[in-house]
């Protein structure tokens, strides 16, 4: 039997994925929300289960779950909050004398390497300023988008709370979208979906904690003001993979170079978050972490780079997790198989996996768009 491509079916694939994307930009305030409670509603499932035996009254239950999780983040959030508030006051003056250090850093450099003269005096006071305007922007924007999601922590919650009050209809609902003999491996995936979210999110919330007493600590002992809140929000930072930490470390580093005496103190900070790192990529994160997402670095990369170009911050969070569930969901599906492979973690060096086991038709991504050839 002969089979040809049906244009019909890549044009329908073309237009969903463009509307798709269009309304995942422009109604991003409404789904960024939803997609964080999805996530949540798995993390809160199996406490709401236990619950629920004890309890059995479903809204009852979601709502003591509600209650056992947020009450400590809540001191957090209050302890946060009130040192976030104290730190914002200080920035504008922070800003000019990190600017003024940063002068006198070209400067000093511009007496080392032998150049003079007013022109390359005026240079190096000009691009300082501009050289700050960089990362202060960055700030500034992660401030914003950050607060932007907390004006509607509100509406997340009430999304996971009727997540998980309706979880049964809503899994019955995908169920009965597939044939019956498919019914069961639906379940396991979707089974496999929430173990990969559990234990990704369970973990990162106790290494960013690990990570938020060390940093914390070690800031105080340094002398670093706002210790508490420079070293949680580097751990929150560390969420984001490859650039959190770094943009963690920079923060009370700046904080403290326009803040401290001397540059001791700015050094030590930098060789606190140095041995923070090294214990957070070689141990902590290995052992309470593990290989939950499985996706290899190139992959998480690229999902980071849509994600933030979509969502911000939120994207940069929300990038890893998806793209785990993402690669879960392909893994069932024939033609998209070989790319649930393609972006998890043990390709490197396993590379005859897809000549071995997926060099057949049904495997093939134009398999999913032919159609018979008729003839006349």
């Amino acid at each position: 039997m002969k089979y040809t491509l049906s244009l019909q079916k890549i044009a329908y694939l073309l237009i969903i994925a463009a509307i798709l994307t269009y309304l995942s930009v422009v109604a991003k305030s409404l789904i960024i929300p939803f997609v964080f409670a999805g996530f949540f509603a798995f993390l809160l499932k199996p406490i709401c289960d236990k619950v629920e035996r004890k309890i059995p009254n479903r809204g009852i239950a979601a709502f003591l779950s509600f209650f056992v999780v947020l009450l400590p983040l809540t001191g957090l959030i209050v302890l946060f909050s009130l040192q976030f508030m104290e730190v914002v006051n200080d920035l504008p003056t922070v800003g000019k004398r990190l600017e003024e250090v940063v002068n006198n850093v070209f400067l000093w450099v511009n007496q080392q390497v032998g150049l003079s003269g007013t022109n390359s005096k005026e240079w190096i006071s000009k691009n300082a300023s501009k050289l700050m305007d960089g990362p202060l922007t960055f700030v500034g924007s992660s401030i914003s988008s950050s607060t932007a999601f907390l004006t509607s922590l509100l509406l997340t919650l009430l999304y996971t709370f009727f997540l998980l009050l309706y979880r049964t209809s809503i899994k019955n609902f995908i169920l009965i979208q597939v044939s019956e003999d498919q019914r069961t491996s639906t379940e396991k995936v979707l089974t496999k979906i929430q173990g990969v979210v559990q234990k990704y999110l369970s973990g990162m919330g106790t290494v960013m904690l690990i990570l938020g007493v060390f940093n914390s600590l070690g800031l105080f002992l340094i002398g670093v003001k706002y210790a508490f809140f420079w070293g949680f929000l580097a751990a929150f930072l560390a969420i984001i993979p490859y650039v959190g930490t770094f943009i963690g470390g920079f923060l009370p580093f700046a904080f403290s170079l326009a803040t401290a005496d001397s540059y001791l103190q700015p050094a030590l900070v930098i060789l606190l978050f140095a041995i923070v790192q090294t214990l957070e990529g070689n141990i902590i994160t290995p052992k309470v972490v593990g290989s939950s997402v499985k996706v290899n670095p190139l992959a998480a990369i690229l999902s980071m780079v849509t994600g933030g170009f979509m969502w911000g911050v939120a994207g940069l969070i929300l990038a890893l997790p998806t793209i785990a569930v993402l690669r879960v969901m392909m893994s069932q599906i024939d033609f998209l198989k070989p790319l649930s492979v393609l972006l998890s973690n043990d390709i490197y060096g396993n590379e005859e996996i897809f000549e071995e086991k997926y060099d057949s038709e049904r495997f093939r991504f134009w398999h999913f768009f032919k159609k018979k050839k008729t003839t006349a």
